[in-house]
Protein backbone atom coordinates (compact mmCIF):
# COMPACT_ATOMS: atom_id res chain seq x y z
CA UNK A 1 0.00 0.00 0.00
CA UNK A 2 1.35 3.44 -0.91
CA UNK A 3 0.92 6.34 1.52
CA UNK A 4 0.84 10.07 0.97
CA UNK A 5 3.55 12.13 2.66
CA UNK A 6 1.11 13.10 5.40
CA UNK A 7 0.04 9.49 5.98
CA UNK A 8 3.69 8.43 6.22
CA UNK A 9 4.20 11.09 8.88
CA UNK A 10 1.18 9.83 10.79
CA UNK A 11 2.37 6.20 10.49
CA UNK A 12 5.36 6.92 12.75
CA UNK A 13 3.77 9.56 14.99
CA UNK A 14 2.63 7.45 17.97
CA UNK A 15 4.08 4.85 20.31
CA UNK A 16 2.22 1.78 21.52
CA UNK A 17 1.57 1.54 25.25
CA UNK A 18 0.79 -1.75 26.96
CA UNK A 19 -0.60 -2.48 30.41
CA UNK A 20 1.42 -5.21 32.15
CA UNK A 21 -0.06 -7.74 34.56
CA UNK A 22 1.76 -9.28 37.51
CA UNK A 23 3.74 -11.55 35.21
CA UNK A 24 4.74 -8.59 32.98
CA UNK A 25 2.46 -9.92 30.25
CA UNK A 26 0.53 -7.28 28.22
CA UNK A 27 -3.16 -7.10 29.13
CA UNK A 28 -4.22 -3.70 27.76
CA UNK A 29 -3.34 -1.25 25.01
CA UNK A 30 -3.23 2.53 24.47
CA UNK A 31 -1.19 5.11 22.55
CA UNK A 32 1.04 8.08 23.28
CA UNK A 33 3.80 10.16 21.77
CA UNK A 34 7.39 10.99 22.62
CA UNK A 35 8.51 14.61 22.66
CA UNK A 36 11.78 16.41 23.32
CA UNK A 37 11.06 19.58 25.25
CA UNK A 38 13.67 21.82 26.87
CA UNK A 39 16.21 19.02 27.18
CA UNK A 40 13.78 16.40 28.50
CA UNK A 41 12.22 13.43 26.70
CA UNK A 42 8.60 13.11 27.77
CA UNK A 43 5.77 10.73 26.99
CA UNK A 44 2.37 12.36 26.50
CA UNK A 45 -0.89 10.40 26.65
CA UNK A 46 -4.39 10.62 28.18
CA UNK A 47 -5.28 9.77 31.75
CA UNK A 48 -8.48 7.84 30.99
CA UNK A 49 -6.24 5.22 29.37
CA UNK A 50 -3.36 4.96 31.84
CA UNK A 51 -4.60 6.66 34.99
CA UNK A 52 -1.84 6.96 37.59
CA UNK A 53 -1.07 3.25 37.49
CA UNK A 54 2.53 2.01 37.61
CA UNK A 55 1.96 -0.96 35.31
CA UNK A 56 2.08 0.75 31.90
CA UNK A 57 5.02 0.48 29.51
CA UNK A 58 6.10 1.63 26.06
CA UNK A 59 6.36 -1.38 23.77
CA UNK A 60 9.62 -0.40 22.08
CA UNK A 61 10.12 -3.22 19.58
CA UNK A 62 9.79 -6.96 18.98
CA UNK A 63 12.88 -9.15 18.72
CA UNK A 64 12.45 -12.66 17.24
CA UNK A 65 13.30 -15.32 19.79
CA UNK A 66 13.14 -12.89 22.68
CA UNK A 67 9.80 -11.12 22.43
CA UNK A 68 9.04 -7.54 23.35
CA UNK A 69 11.46 -4.88 24.53
CA UNK A 70 9.54 -2.54 26.81
CA UNK A 71 10.21 0.47 28.99
CA UNK A 72 8.05 0.51 32.11
CA UNK A 73 6.80 4.02 32.81
CA UNK A 74 6.14 4.00 36.53
CA UNK A 75 3.63 6.39 38.08
CA UNK A 76 2.11 8.82 35.59
CA UNK A 77 1.63 12.53 36.28
CA UNK A 78 -1.98 13.58 35.91
CA UNK A 79 -4.00 16.74 36.47
CA UNK A 80 -7.20 17.93 38.11
CA UNK A 81 -9.28 21.06 37.59
CA UNK A 82 -10.39 22.88 40.71
CA UNK A 83 -12.95 25.65 40.98
CA UNK A 84 -12.79 27.97 43.98
CA UNK A 85 -16.42 28.92 43.49
CA UNK A 86 -17.76 25.37 43.70
CA UNK A 87 -14.83 23.52 45.36
CA UNK A 88 -15.45 20.86 42.71
CA UNK A 89 -12.54 18.76 41.47
CA UNK A 90 -12.53 17.31 37.97
CA UNK A 91 -10.04 14.95 36.35
CA UNK A 92 -8.23 16.25 33.26
CA UNK A 93 -7.79 13.74 30.44
CA UNK A 94 -4.06 14.42 30.08
CA UNK A 95 -1.09 12.57 31.56
CA UNK A 96 2.66 12.59 31.08
CA UNK A 97 5.94 11.23 32.42
CA UNK A 98 9.63 11.83 31.76
CA UNK A 99 11.55 8.96 30.13
CA UNK A 100 15.30 8.47 29.54
CA UNK A 101 16.78 10.72 26.86
CA UNK A 102 17.69 7.80 24.59
CA UNK A 103 14.23 6.19 24.58
CA UNK A 104 13.33 5.15 21.01
CA UNK A 105 10.48 2.97 19.77
CA UNK A 106 9.93 1.37 16.37
CA UNK A 107 7.04 0.81 14.00
CA UNK A 108 7.48 -2.77 12.81
CA UNK A 109 5.86 -4.97 10.22
CA UNK A 110 5.87 -8.49 11.64
CA UNK A 111 5.13 -11.64 9.69
CA UNK A 112 2.34 -13.77 11.07
CA UNK A 113 2.35 -17.55 10.56
CA UNK A 114 3.93 -18.92 8.55
CA UNK A 115 6.70 -18.24 9.57
CA UNK A 116 5.82 -16.65 12.88
CA UNK A 117 7.65 -13.68 14.29
CA UNK A 118 9.74 -12.56 11.32
CA UNK A 119 10.33 -8.79 11.34
CA UNK A 120 9.83 -7.75 7.73
CA UNK A 121 10.60 -4.05 8.25
CA UNK A 122 10.96 -1.42 10.94
CA UNK A 123 11.37 2.35 11.18
CA UNK A 124 11.96 4.53 14.26
CA UNK A 125 8.91 6.32 15.60
CA UNK A 126 9.14 10.11 15.56
CA UNK A 127 10.32 11.98 18.63
CA UNK A 128 8.43 15.25 18.20
CA UNK A 129 9.83 18.69 19.01
CA UNK A 130 6.63 20.65 19.74
CA UNK A 131 6.15 24.18 20.97
CA UNK A 132 3.01 22.96 22.80
CA UNK A 133 1.40 26.20 21.61
CA UNK A 134 -0.15 24.92 18.38
CA UNK A 135 -3.91 24.94 17.90
CA UNK A 136 -5.90 23.63 14.92
CA UNK A 137 -6.52 26.05 12.06
CA UNK A 138 -9.79 25.78 10.11
CA UNK A 139 -9.29 24.49 6.58
CA UNK A 140 -6.17 22.47 7.42
CA UNK A 141 -6.03 18.66 7.33
CA UNK A 142 -5.52 16.65 10.51
CA UNK A 143 -4.95 13.01 11.34
CA UNK A 144 -3.66 10.41 13.78
CA UNK A 145 -2.41 6.83 13.90
CA UNK A 146 -2.86 4.28 16.67
CA UNK A 147 -2.41 0.57 17.27
CA UNK A 148 -5.94 -0.82 17.42
CA UNK A 149 -7.90 -4.04 17.86
CA UNK A 150 -5.05 -6.16 19.25
CA UNK A 151 -5.13 -9.87 18.63
CA UNK A 152 -6.38 -11.89 21.58
CA UNK A 153 -3.64 -13.32 23.73
CA UNK A 154 0.06 -12.90 23.13
CA UNK A 155 1.78 -12.84 19.76
CA UNK A 156 3.94 -15.88 19.05
CA UNK A 157 3.51 -17.24 22.60
CA UNK A 158 5.73 -14.49 24.00
CA UNK A 159 5.31 -11.15 25.76
CA UNK A 160 4.48 -9.11 22.66
CA UNK A 161 1.00 -7.71 22.16
CA UNK A 162 0.27 -7.23 18.49
CA UNK A 163 -2.35 -5.24 16.69
CA UNK A 164 -2.92 -3.15 13.58
CA UNK A 165 -1.49 0.35 13.23
CA UNK A 166 -4.28 2.30 11.56
CA UNK A 167 -3.93 5.70 9.93
CA UNK A 168 -6.83 8.13 10.09
CA UNK A 169 -6.16 11.13 7.84
CA UNK A 170 -8.49 13.75 6.36
CA UNK A 171 -9.94 15.03 9.65
CA UNK A 172 -11.44 18.53 9.57
CA UNK A 173 -11.40 20.92 12.52
CA UNK A 174 -14.88 21.91 13.69
CA UNK A 175 -14.59 23.78 16.99
CA UNK A 176 -12.99 23.93 20.43
CA UNK A 177 -15.03 23.13 23.53
CA UNK A 178 -13.32 23.99 26.81
CA UNK A 179 -10.02 22.03 26.70
CA UNK A 180 -10.95 19.77 23.78
CA UNK A 181 -10.73 20.23 20.02
CA UNK A 182 -13.46 18.58 17.94
CA UNK A 183 -12.81 17.13 14.48
CA UNK A 184 -15.01 15.61 11.79
CA UNK A 185 -14.11 12.23 10.29
CA UNK A 186 -14.01 12.01 6.47
CA UNK A 187 -16.14 8.84 6.62
CA UNK A 188 -18.96 7.45 8.74
CA UNK A 189 -17.82 6.75 12.31
CA UNK A 190 -17.45 2.94 12.43
CA UNK A 191 -17.92 2.62 16.19
CA UNK A 192 -15.78 2.87 19.32
CA UNK A 193 -14.30 -0.62 18.92
CA UNK A 194 -12.48 0.48 15.76
CA UNK A 195 -10.52 3.09 17.73
CA UNK A 196 -9.75 1.14 20.91
CA UNK A 197 -6.03 1.52 21.49
CA UNK A 198 -5.85 4.94 19.81
CA UNK A 199 -6.48 6.89 23.02
CA UNK A 200 -3.49 9.17 23.62
CA UNK A 201 -2.27 9.20 20.01
CA UNK A 202 -1.16 12.67 18.83
CA UNK A 203 -3.44 14.52 16.43
CA UNK A 204 -1.20 16.21 13.87
CA UNK A 205 -1.76 19.11 11.51
CA UNK A 206 -0.70 18.74 7.87
CA UNK A 207 2.59 20.40 8.82
CA UNK A 208 3.27 17.87 11.59
CA UNK A 209 2.39 20.01 14.61
CA UNK A 210 0.78 18.28 17.60
CA UNK A 211 -2.51 20.02 18.38
CA UNK A 212 -4.16 17.40 20.58
CA UNK A 213 -4.24 13.85 21.92
CA UNK A 214 -7.06 11.48 20.94
CA UNK A 215 -9.46 11.28 23.87
CA UNK A 216 -12.78 10.06 22.45
CA UNK A 217 -15.42 10.44 19.80
CA UNK A 218 -19.11 10.31 18.96
CA UNK A 219 -20.62 7.95 16.41
CA UNK A 220 -23.86 9.92 16.21
CA UNK A 221 -22.17 13.20 15.25
CA UNK A 222 -19.25 11.58 13.36
CA UNK A 223 -16.71 13.37 15.54
CA UNK A 224 -13.32 12.73 17.13
CA UNK A 225 -12.26 14.59 20.28
CA UNK A 226 -8.70 15.55 21.18
CA UNK A 227 -7.55 17.09 24.45
CA UNK A 228 -5.68 20.32 23.68
CA UNK A 229 -1.92 20.22 24.32
CA UNK A 230 -1.75 24.02 24.45
CA UNK A 231 -4.29 24.07 27.28
CA UNK A 232 -1.89 22.15 29.52
CA UNK A 233 1.46 23.46 28.27
CA UNK A 234 2.18 24.93 31.71
CA UNK A 235 2.01 21.43 33.26
CA UNK A 236 5.01 20.44 31.11
CA UNK A 237 6.76 23.79 31.48
CA UNK A 238 7.02 23.47 35.25
CA UNK A 239 9.07 20.23 35.48
CA UNK A 240 11.42 21.27 32.63
CA UNK A 241 12.03 24.70 34.17
CA UNK A 242 10.45 26.74 31.35
CA UNK A 243 8.88 29.26 33.69
CA UNK A 244 9.44 32.96 33.16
Amino acid sequence: MSYTEFEQRLWVSSVQLVQLNGNRVPAGIASGCLIDYFGKRILLTVSHATGNQKNWAIQLRYEPGRGAHVYQLGAMNFLEKFSLSTTKREDVDFSYVEVPAGTIAYRQTIEVPPPAGLVKSEVPITVHNPSLKDVPIPGDEFGFCGMVMPTSGIHFGQNYLGGEARIYAGLSFLRTEDDHHVFSLPFAHPGREHFQGCSGAPILSSGGSIVGLVSGGCKKTNEIFGVSVSAYKVAIDIPVGNIQ
